[in-house]
This record gives C-alpha cells, structure tokens and sequence, in this order.
C-alpha cells in the first residue's frame, strides 16, 4: 500500500452529489442493491436511470477511498506514537542507569 492512498475523486454533476449526501452511504447502497423502489422522489431516480446509478457507485467508491485514507492516517499517526514512546523509554532507561 502507498504511502498516502489516493482517493478516487469521482465526476458527479453537483445536483446528484447533493442527494447522496443528504441520505448518506447506507441509503444509497440499500437502493442500488434493494429491489423495492424507494418512496423519495430523488431516490426513485436513482433507482431507475442508469446515469444516476453509476454515479451512485462512484460516489460509494470515493466515499470508501476517503474512508479509507483516513484510517491509514490515523493508524501511521498511532505507530508514530508508539515509536516515539519506544524511544523516550529507551532514553530514561539509559539516563537511569548512567546516573550514579
């Protein structure tokens, strides 16, 4: 894995990208993969134009991405962390025992 991974920055007109924030990731998977037609009007037309559902799906994929690329900071900020206390308690343990 990369350093820093990229995120897959998806090409969604700002009217769809605007919908699927308002309902979130859960919503928007369970109309992708639901086969009932949902009751809110915005989400109907995601359910059933082709274009709408392929933005959809990269939307879902960015959102991973950046998920993603989160947690891959925070866990090289943890093992930052774990190797600076590593050090410190190295360098008392040399002071402890240089001292008379």
């Amino acid at each position: 894995m990369p350093l820093w991974p990229k995120v897959r920055k998806a090409n969604i007109p700002e009217i769809d990208r605007d919908i699927f924030e308002r309902f979130g990731e859960t919503v928007i998977g369970l109309v992708l993969s639901g086969g009932l037609t949902p009751r809110a009007a915005e989400l109907v037309r995601v359910y059933q134009e082709i274009p709408k559902q392929q933005y959809a799906r990269d939307w879902l994929t960015e959102c991973r991405d950046s998920h993603m690329r989160h947690e891959w900071r925070i866990e090289v900020v943890e093992w930052g962390v774990f190797i600076f206390v590593v050090l410190g308690v190295i360098v008392d343990f040399r002071l402890l025992f240089r001292c008379p």
